[in-house]
């Protein structure tokens, strides 16, 4: 499969790495705006939260390795302050804290390199080792390999995902398919389990 670039990634897109021998990134693809290239959604303490990068305004036709962040403001605090308050009582908060701080300290010029360490953050917590692949890849040479998900319904799942239900910090109803950080802070080491038993076979 072919992947977007994707900040913080959804428990869908995590599932569906599982089964790559190696992750590739299409970094020639035109820009979505109200995407997850810039979303991640997170359980806060009163509702879903949506934690969003700014960028800079760009053509409709852009393609995602040119889109620049909007580092005008200082985003980065408020986003991880977020983050802080909505997990820092959960059970595994304290261990991965220092993992994401540097996300959120460094100043990165393009979308692409903080979605990049954003995955790389993951995937370092669960373990896997996959090389990352950025490339551009041809829709007419790859158009069955791509595969997206939909930021704007969070519960439009791909045939092959089944959410698989955890303990969460807040509310008594699960909420599915957050940003797989909800999953790290909340399950740790159990995070990579919970991720495969969400793949299911399709017939």
């Amino acid at each position: 499969m072919i992947f977007s670039s994707n900040f913080l990634p959804c428990l869908a897109y995590m599932t569906a790495i599982l089964e790559e021998s190696e992750i590739k990134i299409n970094v020639g693809e035109q820009y979505r705006k109200q995407s997850y290239r810039t979303r991640a959604n997170i359980l806060g303490p009163h509702q879903v939260e949506t934690l969003t990068v700014p960028i800079q305004k760009a053509p409709n036709n852009e393609i995602i390795k040119e889109i620049k962040i909007d580092n005008r403001t200082n985003w980065q605090k408020p986003i991880f302050k977020t983050i802080e308050n909505s997990y820092k009582k959960s059970p595994y908060f304290e261990y991965y804290e220092y993992l994401f701080q540097p996300l959120f300290n460094k100043h990165y010029n393009y979308l692409i390199d903080l979605n990049h360490k954003s995955l790389t953050i993951c995937l370092e917590i669960l373990k896997i080792n996959k090389t990352i692949c950025q490339a551009e890849f041809s829709y007419f040479e790859n158009k069955n390999e791509f595969i997206s998900f939909n930021a704007k319904s969070r519960v439009d799942f791909p045939d092959f995902y089944m959410s698989k239900e955890y303990f969460q910090n807040f509310g008594n109803k699960f909420e599915p398919n957050l940003s797989v950080i909800d999953l790290l802070f909340s399950k740790g080491p159990e995070s990579v389990q919970i991720l495969k038993s969400s793949k299911k076979l399709v017939i």
